[in-house]
């Protein structure tokens, strides 16, 4: 497939993943295989690599240098209503290459992000939120372990700040490593 004269080399995937409360289960182990198959990748790996290349050498500065990449190159949109998409880390990347702002939602921000820091290393994971007691959960973000500090929200939906989770999400959550 060709965008803007760029080839594209990984193919769009239709999958169903059922309705109700095992649906966000389900999408998230299908993350973490993306994630965990992209790690593989140079691709990825060398993307990772460019972005750290003059953050200092302790953890904390790279996942910043991370963060701070993606926040300023990448845009959030929503999927299409009823539809759940997934794209691949190669896929955004390769927009990125093309010179173009990749559109993600939160899932595919956490598919991107966490598979650039555990290609460089970095013990990850990711946090499906709930807004209501209800047990609905509407939102996804990244956790990266970095030492002395622990678990540490990648959350780039809201601007927020590394480090930082949007207020009123706590009402319930699936924490996942990947």
């Amino acid at each position: 497939m060709k965008i803007f004269g760029q080839a594209i080399s990984q193919p769009v995937k239709f999958q169903s993943l059922g309705s109700g409360s095992e649906v966000t289960p389900r999408t998230m182990e299908l993350m973490r295989k993306i994630i965990n198959d992209s790690i593989r990748n140079y691709y990825v790996r060398r993307w990772a690599e460019k972005i750290i290349e003059r953050a200092g050498e302790d953890d904390l500065s790279k996942v910043q240098a991370v963060y701070d990449f993606l926040d300023s190159h990448t845009r959030y949109v929503k999927d299409p209503e009823g539809f759940e998409l997934l794209k691949s880390p190669v896929v955004s990347l390769q927009l990125l290459d093309a010179g173009d702002i990749p559109s993600l939602d939160c899932d595919d921000l956490v598919i991107l992000s966490m598979s650039l820091l555990k290609s460089i290393g970095f013990r990850v994971g990711m946090r499906a939120v709930s807004y209501t007691p209800e047990k609905i959960y509407t939102h996804v973000y990244g956790l990266v372990y970095v030492k002395p500090y622990g678990w540490i929200p990648f959350d780039l939906v809201k601007h927020l700040g590394l480090g930082n989770e949007a207020p009123l999400i706590k009402y319930h959550y699936i924490d996942m490593e990947i």
